[in-house]
């Protein structure tokens, strides 16, 4: 839920007009157990840490002001916080979304800081709500056996355009990420229709991190909401310049409402040919999350991952986390 506050311009004072500010965010913390299995050998670790599937807390002072003409001017100003130690993740200001936009019949403009279209589509058709995939689109949760989240495509140097609403149910988004960034100068495309139950979404981004290196990647993903049940699934592609063959990573499964309480399970591979020894693995994410109130839910998650091909065959990761999420 939000808090607004009333913040009044100094030109308000002149003209009566007010601009709404508003103050909103989560705060998630976890108990976290994970063992990793070695071939033969065993690591087990037991910590706290912020959230069990989340990035972890965020505090986002946003606002809004009508402009008047069908001009809305918007902003938001974010933050990543860690709820265990109280403390920023990061020692930089603004590091989480940021941005100043401007709104009217034109679309929708903004500059700032965003996660990246390509992020925000895995994210949409991932049955536990939060994307599986990190920055060179290898399915995280299945690679390397960690909880996932939301880092890794949180791009600086944006620039978002979305089309006004030509088609209902369609949202048509462009980007451009500026070069001077670690990701490169990157185009992005990405496009959602939505009707009833049915959701289909597709992005695209070709990114120049290095005067010899063009990435190309691609998601694609559908949805359907039979109400009892809503199923997932997704695709991923990654196609460097410096290979002949593709990188991908699939993502399915299904998520089960049962009143205040919802079950889902994710499944997710992927294939790395690209790599020196090309890579294998898959792996299994199920998250039970029960709301006890309209802003605070108790979640419980375990999953298991296998590199099944590559330098690492055979070895396997497995985590288990409780975890409570706040937001406001």
């Amino acid at each position: 839920m939000k808090k607004t506050l009333v913040a009044v311009a100094a030109l308000a004072a002149v003209t009566g007009a007010m601009a709404e500010v508003t103050i909103s965010g989560l705060v998630d913390a976890s108990v976290t157990r994970t063992v990793a299995y070695d071939k033969s050998a065993a690591t087990t670790a037991t910590s706290l840490g912020t959230g069990a599937q989340w990035t972890g807390g965020d505090l986002n002072i946003g606002g809004k002001e009508n402009l008047g003409g069908g001009l809305t001017a918007r902003f938001n100003y974010g933050f990543q916080v860690d709820s265990v130690s109280g403390q920023s993740s990061t020692t930089s200001n603004a590091n989480y979304v940021s941005y100043l936009g401007l709104n009217g019949g034109f679309g929708d403009f903004q500059i700032g800081q965003f996660f990246s279209l390509i992020h925000g589509n895995n994210a949409a058709y991932d049955a536990t709500g939060y994307s599986q995939a990190n920055n060179d689109m290898q399915v995280t949760q299945a690679a390397s056996g960690s909880v996932g989240g939301n880092v890794g495509q949180l791009l600086s140097n944006q620039v978002q355009y979305t089309l006004p609403v030509l088609v209902t149910g369609l949202d048509v988004k462009v980007a451009k990420v500026l070069a001077g960034t670690s990701y490169g100068d990157a185009t992005m495309y990405g496009a959602t229709y939505t009707a009833a139950g049915f959701s289909v979404g597709y992005a695209t981004s070709k990114d120049v991190p290095s005067a010899t290196t063009t990435n190309t990647k691609t998601s694609m993903g559908v949805s359907y909401d039979f109400g009892m049940a809503k199923v997932f699934y997704s695709g991923q592609t990654r196609k460097l310049s410096t290979a002949t063959t593709s990188d991908t990573g699939t993502q399915y499964g299904v998520s089960v409402p049962f009143g205040a309480t919802s079950f889902s399970i994710q499944q997710t591979s992927y294939s790395m040919p690209s790599v020196a020894v090309s890579t294998k693995g898959s792996g299994y994410n199920i998250m039970i999350k029960h709301d006890l109130s309209k802003r605070t839910s108790l979640v419980a998650q375990t999953g298991s991952t296998k590199i099944s091909a590559g330098t690492n065959s055979g070895d396997t990761n497995a985590f288990s986390a409780v975890g409570l999420w706040h937001s406001f």
